[in-house]
């Protein structure tokens, strides 16, 4: 019996024992409670400013030489009696482009010399004894074919078409010996090679308002840089088929402007390499201003992200410049914003 409540006391202290150790240990260790934290997200940013920005049109230069004349016959019309020149031939000034038959021009001075000698003779036989009203018209009607038979010797110059300078024949028209031309109809087109220009040829339709002493940028690469002004603009007629098959084809006209340049400074360009001349067509002062890659297409319209206490928000925007890598808002930004870019 006394060994029994021996063990049963035994077994008692032990358990008591091992249950203040399992309280000790669960008492030190520390329980977390996990809180799950949001990613911060880190974007990309540019910033809008307010500045200058110019629209701006960039068309390739090229020394050429934009003056050319078409010549006609500007008197009267008749039959070509020599065509003495071709496409790309090179004339000098005052040498004969082509002539017109004379012959009828020559019957038509023969018969009012005929009637100019009629009127002198009738005029002073009336001095001698006609009235002063007879005499007086008799005067008129000599007066009269005097001119006329002075207008038809004038136009025997006219005849002849002559080069009105040193050129090249750049077009010649279907006509050659024995064909009959019209008065003004073009026989052939010269163009001025002494007069060798910087121009550029506005193929676009870009610059409708820039005219003489517009202002120009001009660059060839690293090789030469300087500004310029416009001298002159040369409107260039061009007839043909312009369309592609089912796309619009047929003959039609196309009107294209070439810009004449004077470079400010005598400055060296070379025979290689693009020259490019730069007109400013609008220029805008203290205007809000972003890059280009922050601009986005949104709805009928355009929109920019702004970051605003670390949250993207899309503001819509309207646009005005847009030249290169820089576009002017014209309304939804003041100038001081963040902006967030792709």
């Amino acid at each position: 019996m006394n060994r029994i409540l021996i063990f049963a006391l035994a077994l008692t202290l032990c358990l008591s024992a091992f249950c203040g150790c399992s309280k000790k240990d669960n008492a030190d260790d520390e329980i977390y409670i996990p809180i799950r934290k949001g990613n911060q997200v880190n974007y990309n940013t540019v910033h809008a400013y307010r500045g200058t920005i110019l629209e701006q049109v960039v068309l390739d230069a090229q020394f050429s030489t934009p003056y050319s004349t078409d010549l006609s016959f500007t008197m009267m019309e008749g039959t070509i009696a020599e065509l003495n020149v071709h496409e790309e031939m090179d004339v000098k000034a005052g040498d004969v482009i082509a002539t017109l038959d004379h012959e009828a021009l020559e019957d038509e001075i023969t018969i009012q010399k005929i009637k100019l000698d009629s009127a002198k003779s009738t005029y002073e036989i009336l001095q001698k004894k006609g009235s002063e009203d007879e005499i007086a018209f008799a005067k008129i009607d000599m007066d009269i074919e005097q001119a006329k038979y002075d207008d038809l010797v004038a136009r025997r110059e006219f005849l002849t078409l002559t080069a009105p300078y040193d050129g090249k024949i750049t077009y010649v028209g279907r006509y050659r010996s024995g064909s009959k031309i019209a008065k003004n109809a073009t026989l052939c087109t010269i163009v001025d090679t002494s007069r060798v220009c910087l121009a550029a040829i506005d193929f676009e339709g870009k610059l409708n308002d820039v005219g003489f002493g517009a202002k120009v940028d001009i660059q060839q690469g690293a090789i030469a840089s300087t500004t310029g002004t416009v001298v002159d603009v040369v409107t260039e007629e061009y007839s043909g088929d312009f369309g592609f098959g089912d796309f619009g084809g047929g003959n039609r006209s196309v009107s294209l402007k070439r810009f004449v340049i004077k470079p400010d400074e005598d400055v060296k360009f070379e025979d290689f390499g693009t020259i490019q001349a730069t007109f400013t067509t609008l220029r805008r002062d203290d205007t809000v201003i972003v890059p280009s890659e922050a601009v986005f297409e949104f709805g009928n319209g355009h929109a920019v992200n702004v970051l605003i206490n670390g949250v993207k928000i899309q503001t819509t925007v309207s646009l005005g410049i847009i030249s290169g890598d820089k576009t002017e808002i014209i309304s939804g930004l003041d100038g001081t914003e963040t902006l967030v870019v792709p």
